[in-house]
């Protein structure tokens, strides 16, 4: 399928509805509204998809991707799943770039704060008062203002109104959103912090839930402290993310809004699914397990150049 076949040329989808894409099957679940439209004006959104048109088309033209992902990422759990060599194999029969996943590279991180911005790290803190499972961690990731002082004051009071604890990732910019007086209001309830250490914080027993805008890394460390997600995309490949993490993954639900109501059925649906922490053990255990180990990438791939690999045929390398 051609990038062509389902956009037009500033970046918006040609049809809304569902898509089919090859060798793709559990794609089928996902629709044209979750792909990585672009914002911004008229202008900028045709400058970016000329960009990102362009990208992809030089990426046809090279023999291997590295991406930051694990194998087998479209399949269920239940769904039988691809070998490394089933993959070159099928990739490069439709003389496609042989792409090999080599993360999630949050397993492999040795930097503690990898980010430009000072951690609170007084929030951790705050965390060992609260009991298991009952906090709710709210970050819409490093962006400046992704969604908006109106979402933003939606947001304070619905989780006001919960009166659950949470611990909310809120940027100095962004803090004129808030209500008047909101932050002593809920000083007993919960915490907001300009920046966080995502890590420690997802990796605490007191965080039940995480609000997220679904940004890929946050995704990943998500899987891997094996929290439920509730899901808020706000531009480019969030969009798609959402719908692996509700329709494919299942280990999360999709926020509509950000009113006390739509906030308090997200939870509801969470705590309900009696199976969505099985499933997210599941995940946690093939995206961090040995199948996705960045030292056997190395060992195992490395072997196709020194054997003598070729662009136009595969080989049968035991891999």
């Amino acid at each position: 399928m051609d990038l062509c076949d389902i956009t037009i040329f500033a970046g918006f989808p040609k049809k809304l509805g569902g898509i089919c894409l090859p060798n793709q099957p559990m794609l089928s679940m996902l629709s044209s509204e979750d792909l990585p439209w672009l914002i911004g004006t008229p202008a900028s959104r045709k400058a970016r998809f000329k960009f990102w048109k362009r990208t992809l088309d030089r990426s046809k033209t090279l023999p291997w991707l590295l991406v930051n992902s694990f194998p087998n990422e479209c399949c269920t759990n239940g769904e039988q799943q691809l070998d490394h060599h089933q993959l070159v194999k099928m990739n490069t029969q439709a003389q496609q770039p042989l792409v090999f996943p080599i993360g999630p590279l949050s397993k492999h991180t040795t930097i503690k704060n990898p980010s430009f911005w000072e951690e609170d790290t007084s929030c951790l803190t705050w965390l060992d008062k609260q009991n298991p499972n009952s906090v709710i961690y709210i970050s819409f990731g490093s962006w400046v203002s992704p969604i908006g002082e109106a979402k933003v004051r939606s947001l304070a009071l619905a989780l006001e109104a919960l009166g659950k604890p949470f611990l909310w990732v809120l940027g100095s910019s962004w803090l004129g959103g808030l209500p008047n007086g909101y932050l002593e209001r809920v000083s007993r309830q919960g915490r907001v912090v300009s920046w966080a250490p995502q890590m420690e914080v997802l990796q605490h027993k007191a965080v039940g839930f995480y609000l997220t805008h679904c940004g890929w890394n946050s995704t990943m460390e998500a899987i891997q402290c094996q929290k439920p997600l509730l899901c808020y995309p706000v531009a480019g490949d969030q969009f798609v993310n959402c719908a692996y993490i509700v329709k494919v993954w299942r280990i999360g639900v999709k926020l509509i809004g950000f009113g006390q109501k739509d906030v308090e059925e997200g939870l509801k649906k969470v705590v309900e699914d009696a199976e969505m922490s099985n499933r997210l053990r599941k995940l946690n255990e093939r995206t961090m397990g040995d199948e996705a180990n960045l030292s056997a990438f190395i060992n195992d791939k490395l072997k196709i150049f020194t054997l003598g690999f070729s662009s136009n045929s595969v080989h049968d390398y035991d891999l």
